[in-house]
């Protein structure tokens, strides 16, 4: 959106007269997503975050994807004296009670955001009909749609899994599903997660990363695309045929389970066949 289009929404605006000038003094234009105002915050308190997946189109994403920045704020009121629109945000703030209100009123600053470590893989905890994990490697925060995980081995390897076919199943079969239409992931869920022992597919690890490479840097198709069903037909009726670079994946992890090539046909089937059923019954509600 250009400077002119806004100009007039930026609360905070002062004598500044173009975007230029804004730039020059370390400043930076932030949209108050509520209210439709805009605001000028002193750069070094912003950090990009992922706060929606809809406009994420990669499992390796770029900032230009997300383009979303939040407020981290560590200092007291007093040190941030010399911060004069970051002070100015915040008293429009209080003025409109935001400290007041319950999520925020037990915080000890409640302009303070609690402490997140930022992490190399990030979790959805819901999804319907598009599957995904995302690598984290712009290092980005989160919000609460996410779920960070630490791996405490190479987190490409481990992003690379969660990603296979295999985990779509896995989810399809022991996660929930409150709304017909989505699969939510509990936190206390991700711990208890089976992982490929490294071991087993040590000798497959640059294939795992070649395979990976090829799936996060396209764009992130639906479950039936992936697979390749036509979800409008039974699915039972018609062969997987899966994406070359997510076939190449998965078979990595089939080989070390052990899975025949019908079983290995029964596992896309059964993933395709449960996504189409609970979308369908989200339809019939």
């Amino acid at each position: 959106m250009k400077f002119s289009e806004i100009k007039h929404k930026i609360k905070n605006l002062g004598d500044f007269k173009s975007l230029e000038e804004i730039k020059k003094a370390g400043l930076r234009i932030v949209k108050n997503t509520k209210t439709g105002d805009y605001w000028l915050i002193e750069e070094e308190f912003l950090k990009p975050v992922v706060i929606s997946l809809n406009r994420v189109s990669k499992i390796c994403f770029s900032l230009k994807e997300i383009e979303n920045i939040c407020g981290l704020i560590i200092k007291e009121r007093a040190d941030l004296k010399n911060f004069k629109f970051l002070c100015q945000y915040l008293e429009w703030g209080e003025k409109e009670k935001l400290n007041k209100r319950r999520t925020i009123a037990s915080r000890k600053i409640w302009y303070v955001l609690p402490h997140q470590k930022i992490g190399p893989i990030l979790f959805p905890y819901f999804y319907t009909d598009t599957y995904f994990v995302l690598l984290n490697g712009i290092s980005v925060y989160a919000n609460k749609e996410l779920y960070v995980l630490y791996p405490t081995i190479d987190p490409v390897i481990i992003c690379a899994l969660l990603n296979s076919t295999f985990y779509l199943l896995y989810w399809e079969i022991f996660s929930i599903s409150n709304v017909p239409s989505l699969i939510k992931i509990r936190v206390y869920d991700l711990p208890e997660t089976p992982i490929l022992s490294y071991e087993v597919i040590k000798e497959k690890v640059n294939d795992i990363r070649e395979y990976f490479k090829q799936i996060s840097s396209r764009p992130i198709k639906s479950i039936f695309a992936e697979l390749g069903f036509d979800p409008n037909k039974p699915i039972r009726e018609q062969e997987p045929n899966p994406l070359p670079d997510r076939k190449a994946l998965d078979d990595i992890v089939f080989d070390a389970l052990g899975l025949t090539e019908e079983e290995r046909k029964e596992v896309y089937w059964a993933v395709a066949e449960l996504v189409q059923n609970r979308l369908k019954k989200a339809k019939s509600v």
